[in-house]
């Protein structure tokens, strides 16, 4: 099958000139700069049958004459890409279906039919600057790296006349042609230290779907990785690493503050993610990629500060006010305005912080680095080589990781009723590290042995999540200068709510340690 790999990176119009003279781009020219200006036409049902599979098709007009790509995808949707790419010059916009038959479009069921259902769906127009790149062999045995470099600028439209509706396309794309690929990362890692490009990890098609539906995206959770007891520790590091930065990075460049579960799913995907790489980085089986883990540790955390007080902003805001005004006295109600006032104003706060950090070179850097893990990971040479040890069972792997964590939580609840709030915020972390390894390693189990222990967990969670909100709403009360007379208030409604949740917490914890475990 042919394939591509491309590396595609969003970029600000007004970066583009700063890029195009980047020392290190100057360098690695090879051959004069091609200006072209394309317009593309992409094809699909009304219904959207290609897009629901994966693929893409269009009919463009490159230079003097039009070319018809089918594109395929597999996998995560991450900046780098590797997809089936089948192109044919063709003499005008419309598409060659006896060239069509020879892609895995055929395959369709439907293939029959689509002549007819084939519908123009939207259409492109942008200038591309490309350069050819080429490294110095240095004397190394290998093909010397070549990449084509392109930047796009330009936009995506639907409809015509008054029913015209358009979004803006920048982009730039690093195409590797030869060689090996590290030296097409370190250039783009370079470049990202001094312009701010983000990861892009939607195609030009899916954009354009997003325009044509007209509706606001839908946030994305992570799904957990298909797993089996065959796979090796790198690949289920591979496997495990990329739905969560996928969805992180969709809920990102989604993200605004009229929905709130954009911040809430894309702080679940990096709590997942980060939990990923808290588990697997430092196995001795992923060794030659610790380095590359302790990379990620402090931008990721430093970004999960981020959500996480726009997040607890938002809760307070549209959760735990209203449930304090349905539980507190009148006499308070001039105090709770006030503490709506600031709330709204520390809300903004927090997504205009996310907006400035997700606008400055070191995110679109951690966020590079995240998926040069995932392609390593994925590249990795087959373990062991002849003559090292053998790794340990995946199997054997997962149930130590879930014995260890179960052990956590009971250790973390020891003297539940004498726990200060940091320690049961504490403890509700280890619950819910322990809840997201599980979804990591369902796979590698049965259902039946599953489900109790699952659901006795997610209780849990749901317990200590209660008392949790409840805490760090008086934090933030403190944080706000409610009056006094709120906060003592709240601190009684907090503590008579305590008194009736740690019961239950203690519940949940014996059923939880008494439940079969999938690992016992």
């Amino acid at each position: 099958m042919p394939t591509e790999l491309e590396l595609k990176l969003a970029v600000r119009p007004a970066d583009l000139p700063q890029l195009q003279t980047h020392p290190r781009l100057v360098r690695l020219l090879a051959g004069p700069v091609r200006l072209q200006a394309m317009r593309a036409h992409y094809y699909d049902t009304p219904a959207g049958l290609l897009a629901s599979h994966k693929m893409s098709l269009r009919v463009r007009h490159e230079g003097q004459g039009w070319v018809q790509t089918f594109k395929t995808a597999s996998g995560e949707a991450l900046a780098l890409r590797q997809r089936g790419e089948w192109e044919t010059p063709v003499p005008g916009d419309a598409l060659d279906w006896a060239a069509l038959a020879q892609t895995p479009l055929a395959k369709l069921p439907e293939f029959a039919q689509l002549k007819t259902q084939l519908k123009r769906a939207f259409t492109m127009r942008f200038e591309r600057r490309s350069w050819g790149l080429a490294w110095p062999s240095d004397g190394s045995p290998d093909e010397p790296t070549q990449a084509i470099f392109s930047m796009d600028q330009g936009e995506i439209s639907v409809g015509t006349g008054a029913r015209k509706r358009t979004a803006p396309l920048s982009e730039v794309e690093l195409e590797h042609v030869s060689g090996p690929a590290l030296p097409i990362w370190k250039l783009a890692q370079r470049l990202c230290a001094d312009v701010a490009l983000i990861p892009l990890s939607s195609s030009k098609a899916e954009r354009g779907w997003e325009l044509l539906r007209n509706v606001p995206v839908a946030p994305v959770k992570a799904k957990p990785p298909l797993l089996d007891a065959q796979t090796s520790a790198v690949q289920a590091f591979a496997a495990s690493v990329s739905s969560p930065l996928a969805a992180l990075q969709h809920n990102l460049r989604h993200l605004q503050a009229a929905d709130v579960e954009y911040v809430h799913l894309a702080r679940v995907a990096l709590r997942r993610l980060r939990t990923v790489l808290r588990a697997l980085g430092p196995l001795p089986e992923c060794a030659a990629h610790h380095k590359a883990v302790d990379a990620q540790r402090g931008p990721l955390r430093a970004l999960g500060q981020l959500l996480g007080t726009a997040r607890d902003a938002d809760v307070f805001a549209l959760e735990t006010l209203p449930a304090m005004r349905d539980a507190l006295s009148d006499e308070v109600s001039d105090a709770l305005d006030t503490v709506a006032h600031l709330i709204a104003l520390r809300r903004t706060a927090a997504y205009e912080a996310i907006a400035l950090a997700l606008a400055q070179p070191a995110h679109g850097q951690a966020l590079l680095r995240a998926e040069r893990l995932t392609h390593d990971l994925a590249t990795s040479p087959p373990e062991p080589e002849q003559g090292k040890k053998q790794p340990r069972p995946l199997l054997v792997i997962a149930n130590t990781m879930l014995a260890d964590a179960h052990e956590k939580v009971q250790h973390a609840a020891r003297d539940l009723t004498r726990l200060s709030p940091l320690a049961r915020h504490d403890l509700r972390i280890e619950v819910k590290r322990l809840r997201y390894l599980l979804d990591l390693w369902a796979k590698l189990y049965t259902d039946s042995q599953l489900q109790k222990y699952r659901d006795a967990l997610a209780d849990l969670q749901e317990e200590l999540g209660l008392v949790n909100d409840a805490a760090v709403a008086g934090e933030m009360l403190t944080e706000l200068r409610a009056p006094q007379a709120l906060r003592d208030a709240w601190n009684t409604e907090d503590q008579r709510r305590l008194v009736k949740a740690l019961p239950r917490v203690a519940q949940g914890l014996a059923a939880l340690d008494m439940c079969p475990a999938p690992w016992r």
